[in-house]
């Protein structure tokens, strides 16, 4: 009997219809289905299947009794490494379960979401068949758009990638202008592409096209580097120094 892994963005509190039909044809098929047990997507498709009375489902949890599941329903306890401290890295550990232990993965993804990210990707790793619903754009992601460097474009337009990050990216593509993010960001600042106010970094105003500002609950916490910042910050060193004076970064 096959399975399928269902997950999907913690903010969607609904089913769109056309991943209502995958779901009807899933259950027409009486395919096992693997979900979690978190708030959000996990609830709203344990519901709609209970709904349906559709019972051929296992609830995974990190916990011994899991944080939501249809009384009806199966579950299963997946052990987490103690060392995990991170509520999000051990809640990792029972996506991963249900990554292997499922034949394919059906995501109901924001766009935002890491954790449905990281499911994809995993997929993706695992050679899983996989279908993906892109909530902004209200349809599933093309066969041939499913592929780990579109997945992490979606990704990296709607989140940017941290200070860290870039340098890091930077790093692995081979462009050693930097070396950490606190010089990276001191660069920035020397060269008047951001500037500090009260302990929060912002861009200015000429170059706001390619940052995110990063906000918490309505308040500017400070900036994320957008996919088109990447390609910039190259030619923008290469055109202004020396392979000598890039070396010093």
């Amino acid at each position: 009997m096959s399975s399928v892994f269902i997950s999907g963005s913690i903010a969607i509190k609904n089913i769109p219809s056309c991943v209502e039909n995958s779901i009807n044809r899933i259950m027409e098929q009486n395919i096992h289905v693997l979900v979690g047990d978190a708030k959000g997507i996990d609830t709203v498709i344990q519901n709609y299947l209970k709904r349906h009375n559709y019972l051929n489902v296992t609830v995974y949890s990190i916990y011994h009794s899991p944080r939501y599941k249809v009384p009806e329903f199966h579950e299963k306890h997946v052990p987490v490494n103690t060392n995990l401290k991170k509520e999000r890295d051990r809640q990792q550990e029972k996506d991963a379960a249900m990554t292997i232990a499922s034949d394919y993965s059906l995501v109901i993804w924001d766009g935002k979401s890491n954790g449905s990210y990281q499911n994809i990707l995993r997929a993706i790793e695992h050679e899983k068949k996989i279908k993906i619903y892109l909530h902004s754009e209200n349809k599933f992601v093309q066969p041939e758009k499913k592929t780990r460097n579109e997945m992490e474009y979606i990704y990296r337009e709607n989140n940017g990638y941290t200070a860290k990050e870039v340098v890091e990216h930077l790093i692995n593509e081979g462009e050693y202008y930097f070396r950490q993010s606190r010089t990276f960001l001191q660069y920035l600042l020397d060269q008047h592409i951001i500037k500090k106010e009260g302990g929060v970094y912002l861009p200015m105003p000429q170059y706001e096209r390619l940052f995110i500002i990063d906000k918490y609950r309505g308040r500017v916490k400070g900036i994320k580097f957008n996919t088109d910042f990447i390609s910039w910050i190259k030619k923008w060193v290469k055109e202004i120094k020396t392979p000598e004076e890039i070396s010093l970064f």
